[in-house]
């Protein structure tokens, strides 16, 4: 059904400085899809490209941003630093930015590729700020990004986050705005595809990867994580037929 409120009031206190320092032939867009090969297409929460990258006849950007920003959630944390960290360094985008609320306090993780290895310049804590030069010169200052949602990130971090929501309800029944906003796959906060498989971010269990089997039959859904916890559901491709 979205992101969480925290999510959006993080990106919106991104938006404003990263558009200021936009040069000619640079855009910043918010909540894009990026196209990074035929089987592979990320939503980044910011990202910054060339302006031939994002004609408005096209649906997403095409090729690698010159960078990507990712708010970090309950559901998209363990990717962000991991599994779409390394997508992103595959794919050769220069610059990534995990803005996270969780961890021990919340930070900015700024990354730069070097050698094709993403390398962390620095990581920004309370009170910190830093001077960045490329892909835009801006200052990235950890009390404007966080400012009172710093008192939500704490909240993040202790909340446990079982609220997996209700049943959907039979055929005959209207879906109300509960089982809409939790199960599969309405109660999504993000889709992409990764090597050709669907990876869907949210607080799912058993009773969602019922469904999704339903929905891709045949294939392999699998749940990446504890039932009920923020994570992932994964569609993958179903095994071989025997011999």
């Amino acid at each position: 059904m979205g992101h969480s409120l925290l999510h959006q009031i993080l990106v919106s206190n991104l938006v404003v400085p990263v558009a200021v320092a936009e040069t000619a032939g640079i855009r910043s867009l918010t909540g894009c899809g990026v196209r990074l090969a035929d089987d592979t297409w990320l939503r980044a929460d910011l990202a910054v490209c060339r302006g031939e990258q994002c004609d408005g006849e096209r649906w997403c950007v095409q090729g690698p941003p010159l960078l990507a920003v990712e708010v970090a959630s309950p559901a998209s944390r363990a990717r962000d630093l991991g599994a779409k960290k390394d997508a992103y360094q595959r794919f050769g985008v220069p610059h990534y930015w995990v803005v996270d609320p969780g961890g021990d306090e919340p930070t900015v993780r700024v990354h730069e590729l070097l050698d094709g290895v993403y390398a962390e310049r620095v990581r920004i804590g309370p009170g910190g700020r830093h001077e960045v030069t490329a892909p835009l010169p801006i200052e990235l200052a950890h009390e404007a990004i966080f400012d009172e949602s710093s008192r939500w990130a704490g909240h993040w971090r202790g909340n446990s986050m079982e609220h997996t929501g209700p049943d959907l309800p039979s055929c005959e029944e209207p879906i109300l705005v509960d089982a809409f906003g939790h199960r599969w796959p309405t109660g999504a906060e993000k889709v992409e595809l990764e090597d050709g498989c669907p990876i869907f971010y949210g607080e799912w269990d058993e009773r969602d990867v019922a469904i999704a089997e339903r929905t891709y039959p045949g294939r392999v859904v699998r749940l990446d994580q504890p039932a009920g916890r923020p994570g992932t559901i994964t569609i993958l491709p179903g095994p071989e037929p025997a011999a």
